[in-house]
């Protein structure tokens, strides 16, 4: 993947994740050769030979690296554990709540969802794979949340010693307003029109001095588009992206970069220091902890069910399972 597609991820493709291949909950036909042979069955729930490249290629698009045939399917595996429990506790998402987080992401993401359908078979996944992760993920929130949301406390001293680490930070704790800025490119364009159109990317980035006044050179640019405003803190940002955003004079570009989308930039619009005393920041900090809390226990409670799971896997000629 491109370097800046990594440094674009936490903004354009927040949630992006692993998917299932089907929607959790219906078992695949074997007259669906499409779906392919059942490989494994978790607590009763299969993964299919369609399943493992597919969450391959997610894997791939959310973290920019390869992947093993292994480690997706163990990713799947835990996927399914965490399904399986939530149908125990009648807490599986709904299709409502899977069609909003699918709808939020392609926003998140500068487009809509029939646009993020696209943007996906691009790289060879299918949106309803994606969407079955969601509802993977979704599910296991509703029933973390419920059996333990409760027992989360942060004290004020907890709290008070998070925000002394921060301003102890080498870094100042900053708020961004930022805007995409993106030429078209499709994934297959030939290396000639990328290196055209990052010649005007380029070009754009020289001359381009403020948010205010210069998005209407974006607009008239052919295959053009200027994505919606957000803000960010640079708390929600990684490190690499806070890097290049720090490198960036207020009113100009980030550097360009070929995504699955064509050639980005980010416009840096305003940045701010943020007061750690405020309101808003002890109520962010606050919820990093119990985040950071909430993962500890969600992992420990994943790994105690997978010691328990019935997982069962096929022999290639339909034999008799191994179970494990």
């Amino acid at each position: 993947m491109p370097a800046m597609h990594s440094l674009f991820r936490p903004v354009l493709a927040a949630g992006l994740a692993a998917a299932l291949a089907i929607p959790l909950g219906l078992a695949p036909s074997p007259a669906r050769s499409q779906e392919g042979q059942v490989i494994v069955v978790v607590n009763g729930l299969p993964i299919t030979s369609f399943d493992i490249p597919q969450r391959q290629r997610l894997l791939q698009l959310r973290e920019g690296r390869a992947h093993s045939r292994e480690q997706a399917l163990e990713d799947l595996i835990s996927d399914r554990v965490k399904y399986s429990e939530a149908l125990r506790f009648r807490a599986a998402a709904t299709e409502a709540q899977v069609n909003a987080a699918y709808a939020q992401v392609a926003q998140r993401s500068g487009i809509d969802p029939r646009g993020f359908d696209q943007v996906l078979r691009s790289q060879g996944i299918e949106p309803r794979v994606y969407k079955g992760k969601l509802r993977a993920d979704l599910s296991w929130s509703n029933i973390v949340g419920a059996r333990y949301g409760r027992t989360i406390f942060v004290t004020d001293s907890q709290l008070a010693d998070a925000i002394a680490r921060r301003q102890s930070g080498s870094s100042r704790p900053m708020e961004y307003v930022l805007r995409p800025v993106v030429l078209l490119v499709p994934p297959t364009a030939p290396a000639a029109r990328v290196q055209r159109r990052m010649a005007e990317a380029n070009a754009l980035r020289s001359r381009f001095s403020s948010c205010a006044t210069d998005l209407d050179q974006v607009r008239q640019l052919p295959d053009a588009a200027v994505r919606e405003q957000f803000r960010r803190q640079s708390a929600e940002l990684s490190a690499a992206f806070r890097q290049v955003l720090e490198q960036t004079a207020i009113g100009k570009l980030t550097p360009p970069s070929r995504s699955q989308q064509g050639i980005e930039m980010i416009a840096v619009c305003s940045r701010s220091e943020i007061n750690t005393s405020d309101t808003t920041v002890r109520n962010q900090v606050r919820e990093e902890l119990q985040t950071a809390e909430m993962r500890r226990i969600s992992a420990d409670y994943l790994a105690r069910l997978r010691r328990t799971a019935v997982i069962e896997h096929r022999s290639a000629r339909g034999g008799r399972p191994a179970r494990r």
